[in-house]
């Protein structure tokens, strides 16, 4: 499949991440212990909740796989519709680290997992307290990937920009997301809403031909065929 035939289905792999995160840290993840709960009791809700916690690890890791094709096509599409690598090589980048941020914590509920089924209580309860107040690299991942997509819609003014409104949202979630308390608001709304709407924009402008084309064999001849033409006029 070509970057352009890609371009129309973003909104839908965003819509599907999003969906899946939710999912996972929603409904399969309701009624989970506490920060403070004895770990006991977490082991207790672990040993009883294995088959949906074991659910929610496959959900959460097709959900970071959509998140990588995402965010490496989002670069592409920068590069694109702006013509500058900078802030679309940072905004990659700040994807893999957000990536990275839920695997790790992915990697804690895992040791929980096992510690739970040990009865190994004092690991559980401190590796609850912990995973449940780890969000630091996910809002890092979150802000930068924001940010830099913002900066890269606004100041890369190329050919086939995007719109500067979608930039400007882009950057507001990023502020709020290092707005202390509001940060949650961010990451539960603003987030999910900015990954659906950006694929939808890049979505329409591809199908009203608006948006930056593939740099393909077929550019790259047209490209070197023109100054020939002009030459032999």
């Amino acid at each position: 499949m070509k970057d352009s035939a890609l371009n129309r289905w973003m909104w839908l792999i965003g819509l599907a991440a999003v969906a899946l995160l939710f999912v996972s840290f929603g409904p399969l993840s309701s009624g989970q212990p506490n920060e403070n709960a004895s770990g006991v009791t977490v082991a207790h809700w672990y040993n009883t909740h294995v088959n949906q916690q074991w659910l929610t690890v496959w959900l959460v890791g097709l959900a970071l796989f959509l998140m990588l094709v995402y965010v490496t096509h989002l670069r592409t599409v920068l590069v694109q519709a702006g013509g500058q690598r900078l802030w679309p090589n940072i905004a990659f980048a700040s994807g893999i680290l957000l990536v990275a941020s839920v695997i790790v914590d992915g990697s804690f509920e895992m040791t929980i997992l096992l510690a739970a089924h040990n009865h190994q209580y004092a690991v559980v309860h401190f590796i609850n307290f912990y995973s449940q107040n780890n969000e630091l690299l996910l809002l890092a991942g979150m802000v930068f990937l924001t940010l830099s997509v913002g900066l890269a819609m606004l100041l890369n003014r190329g050919a086939s920009p995007l719109p500067k409104r979608l930039g400007w949202y882009s950057i507001l979630v990023a502020v709020v997301g290092i707005a202390g308390p509001f940060s949650f608001f961010a990451f539960l709304f603003g987030f999910p809403i900015w990954i659906v709407a950006t694929g939808i924009v890049i979505a329409v402008k591809s199908r009203r031909g608006t948006l930056g084309e593939d740099d393909g064999p077929g550019a790259s001849a047209a490209l070197s065929g023109a100054p020939a033409q002009a030459v032999a006029a």
